[in-house]
């Protein structure tokens, strides 16, 4: 999005301070729901195997195979978003001439792919596995998160998309396929 395309948005956040304040709110706010339902679905799944160790031992080590890769899919498609990002090093919209962005930052480069649609993504992904109604909300909140960051101009939404499409295929690959 270049600062002329951005311009329209911005105007129209500046002379509706509320929806402004709320989208600002949720873009500082919401990333923290995935943060914090992760340990809340590592908790769950931890249950479920105390539940079944009692009954069924060969099932309940066949199901800490899946919390192992409930833990170790989401830190590897995190760490190599990183290690994508650093090596991508493409700018952020809010490095152009004119551009403002709702939220002012001062980081430089690594915008793509972005870390907050990734991570939400690949959590959405994992929460679809083990609860598929509970996943399908992390999905929206994960499009959600995905569409702040285009509005308060700190990324581009080829950044979003490469995030969300990332993150989501290589959870369900992850999941699914291994």
């Amino acid at each position: 999005m270049t600062a002329e395309q951005y311009k329209p948005i911005y105007h129209w956040f500046n002379t509706h301070p509320a929806v402004k304040r709320l989208v600002v709110f949720l873009d500082r706010w919401l990333p923290l729901v995935p943060f914090v339902c992760y340990p809340v679905l590592l908790c769950l799944l931890n249950v479920r195997l105390s539940r079944l160790f009692l009954t069924q031992k060969q099932a309940a080590l066949d199901f800490m195979v899946l919390i192992a890769r409930s833990v170790f899919v989401p830190g590897l498609v995190f760490w190599g978003g990183t290690l994508l990002r650093s090596r991508l090093h493409f700018p952020r919209p809010y490095e152009q001439p004119g551009f403002t962005p709702l939220v002012a930052k001062e980081s430089r480069g690594h915008s793509m792919p972005s870390r907050h649609a990734l991570s939400a993504a690949v959590l959405a992904a994992v929460w679809l596995y083990f609860y598929p109604a509970a996943g399908c909300v992390m999905v929206g909140i994960a499009l959600l998160i995905c569409c702040l960051r285009v509005l308060t101009g700190v990324h581009h939404v080829r950044d979003v998309v490469c995030g969300f499409v990332l993150g989501f295929v290589l959870g369900f690959a992850g999941m699914w396929l291994l």
